[in-house]
């Protein structure tokens, strides 16, 4: 038996053991790559298809023709052929209710994507003469019989065609103006061919994945939920939900029980939601012919209060600095020295006497705290110098809710790190993770050991649902499939309450290095990457994730490619270590991802610049070095602060001119992913 098979997806998409009984693999060029002789081609051969399906000429402008050819199509072939179907029925709309002599095709009747086509030719205006030359204003297109190869029934082709027909001899007997009557078919044609639109959104993985039953059932219940609530819920949701839906209805028929942890919270904080899913339960056992338990429907309140892809709303207050040091004036001088160098008012200091105990000093701090909860909204750093004073941050959380972190050992240039970072708006988990990297990095440069590092803990991959069962099972099997799970842990969490959740990360980033969350609900917290369900069974997101996860390029093969170029340092594998922390803390900070070989190509530069510095100096200009700094000064900051610890232990300094030649390098080399830059939000 032969099998053969087509796909738009990539062979690394697949299982190895797939790929493998795969004897021959041909692979065709997307549309972008192929050459004008064929791109003009493919747009003839769907025109004249046109053409004899309606047994009508076609003549296309010029420059619509040269339109087709040249603009981007993100959904390859299949949206040329639809979009130039979708600029036919227009013309053929225009054809009939102006009653046209012919059927005309002009760049205005084509979208505004198509059109965008023009925008390429000078780039490629040499190679389009010899389509231009001779062929005067526009192009003609006959029909020809049995020439065309036809894709699709013809009946089916010509839906569009026929219901135009229909429209204009209805409107002609109601006897509406031929403008009016163009204007309010074009509208009934616009919307005939947006769900094309739709569908480019969903792959086909997405599409089988649910039963189509249930899919018709989950938007008849979200449509409901949308007029009763007044809210709109987007694809993703709509999508997470369904997954869900099949799960709970598989779980039902096998009598597993469901039990929601938390039932009478949600059925307090979420009242509305909670009538409405008493409602849509009903109306799911009508169609389903199931008796959906009581605790499901709390799971479905909790689905009805959230909207994918809306980002968490974080409070506009800035981070909270309290310095907490032993001592009659200690915190207060640090604190004072470090607001006269950055000219700042940020920042609070506590000075613990000796004769002071630790139960009094606990107590004045939370005092202080809840009597002006309004400032720490965004979470509360504490900056100590050792003992009891770091064991402060959990018994803040337990008592205010507030999220606290502590950094022990705390020096004039931590805090002044601290506050800077503060005033710029960034998030506890931002400053407090950078002034963990740059002090471990410190202290390693400073004694040359080889201390313990979070980087060699296992990486792990965190799916989460409202059960902790039913979508983020479908969602570890989907992960599973390509994951070395001695490498990578994935790891069910349920998700009941988003602050909790968070505290459950928090615990599990002491053991494991976390790469992605993925699940139901969207979480943006530590600089963790976060992956839709939606996300998961898209095939171009799910590269992003496989990315995130590669294997990193050993320390050991970048110095052995570095072995005597660099010699101004004292070590060239401690350099390497911390060039590839940093590279690292940049993309987490940044928010951004890059290939594997782009991370080494930067250590290495860095290598090279750090050696440059330390002996001839570097002296090159960047071009238009104001624009550029005023549209990533977040990112040029990140850069400069990753960069302090290098400047400091190798007796350098990295000119302005260097720090954003660097930050373009991240910023251009990242790969497409659903993350953006600061200055993008």
């Amino acid at each position: 038996m032969q099998i053969i098979g087509a796909t738009t997806a990539t062979s690394d998409t697949f299982l190895d053991t797939f790929n493998r009984r795969i004897p021959m693999s041909i692979t065709l060029p997307n549309l972008s790559t192929r050459s004008l002789d064929e791109r003009y081609e493919l747009v003839s051969l769907f025109i004249r298809q046109e053409a004899d399906r309606l047994n009508q000429s076609i003549k296309v402008k010029k420059d619509a023709m040269i339109a087709f050819m040249l603009y981007d199509a993100k959904a390859n072939i299949g949206q040329v052929k639809r979009d130039l179907k979708l600029v036919c029925a227009k013309s053929f709309l225009h054809y009939r209710t102006r009653e046209k002599s012919e059927l005309f095709i002009r760049k205005r009747d084509c979208p505004l994507q198509v059109q965008k086509g023009l925008l390429k030719i000078k780039e490629v205006s040499e190679r389009l003469e010899h389509f231009l030359e001779g062929k005067g204003d526009y192009l003609t297109f006959e029909p020809q019989g049995t020439e065309v190869v036809w894709s699709q029934d013809l009946e089916q082709n010509m839906e569009v065609y026929h219901e135009i027909e229909d429209k204009v001899s209805s409107f002609n007997r109601e006897n509406i103006a031929s403008t009016d009557l163009e204007k309010a078919i074009s509208q009934d044609v616009d919307a005939y061919f947006a769900s094309y639109v739709e569908e480019l959104a969903e792959t086909s993985t997405q599409k089988d994945l649910i039963a189509a039953n249930i899919w018709e059932l989950t938007d008849r219940l979200y449509d409901i939920a949308e007029q009763r609530l007044d809210r709109t819920y987007n694809k993703k949701a709509r999508f997470a939900f369904a997954l869900h839906l099949q799960l709970t209805f598989d779980r039902i028929r096998k009598e597993v029980p469901i039990v929601h942890p938390d039932l009478n919270r949600v059925r307090k904080k979420l009242k509305t939601e909670f009538q409405v899913a008493l409602d849509l339960s009903t109306l799911i056992e009508e169609e389903m012919q199931l008796e959906i338990p009581f605790d499901e429907i709390g799971f479905i309140s909790m689905f009805l209060s959230i909207q994918l892809g809306q980002k968490e709303q974080f409070p506009q207050n800035k981070v909270g600095v309290i310095v907490l040091m032993h001592g009659n004036s200690t915190a207060s001088s640090i604190l004072s020295a470090s607001q006269e160098l950055l000219g700042s008012s940020q920042g609070i200091a506590m000075d613990m006497s000796l004769d002071t105990s630790v139960n009094q000093m606990y107590q004045k701090l939370l005092n202080y705290v809840q009597e002006n909860q309004s400032m720490f909204l965004n979470g509360l750093l504490l900056l100590t110098d050792m003992g009891s004073l770091n064991s402060f941050a959990t018994l803040l959380y337990e008592e205010t809710g507030i999220r606290t972190k502590a950094v022990s050992m705390t020096s004039t240039m931590i805090v002044i790190e601290a506050l800077r970072m503060s005033e710029m708006g960034r998030s506890l988990e931002d400053i407090y993770q950078n002034i963990q990297t740059s002090f471990e990095t410190i202290v390693r440069e400073q004694f040359q050991t080889d201390l313990k590092d979070n980087k060699h803990s296992k990486k792990a991959i965190v799916v989460t649902c409202f059960t902790g069962e039913g979508v983020a099972a479908k969602l570890y099997e989907r992960i599973a499939a390509f994951v070395d799970q001695a490498k990578v842990e994935i790891i069910p969490m349920q998700f009941i309450e988003r602050e909790t959740f968070k505290k459950h990360i928090d615990e599990l980033l002491a053991e494991y290095e976390i790469k992605a969350i993925a699940g139901t609900v969207e979480v943006e917290y530590q600089n963790i990457p976060f992956f839709s369900a939606y996300d998961v069974f898209d095939d171009e997101k799910l590269k992003v994730l496989k990315s995130i996860i590669k294997d990193e390029i050993a320390t050991e093969t970048i110095v052995n490619s570095l072995e005597g170029s660099i010699k101004h340092v004292d070590s060239l594998p401690v350099l390497v270590e911390t060039l590839k922390t940093i590279v690292q803390q940049v993309q987490s900070q940044m928010h951004i991802i890059l290939e594997a070989d782009v991370e080494s190509g930067l250590v290495i530069h860095l290598a090279f610049l750090v050696e440059t510095l330390r002996t001839t100096g570097m002296n090159r200009q960047f071009s238009n070095l104001a624009v550029f700094q005023k549209k990533y000064r977040l990112e040029i900051d990140i850069l400069k602060t990753s960069m302090i610890s290098i400047e400091k232990n190798y007796n350098i300094h990295i000119p302005e001119d260097e720090i954003v030649y660097l930050t373009e390098a991240f910023i251009k080399n990242q790969m497409d992913t659903p993350f953006r830059l600061y200055t993008q939000s």
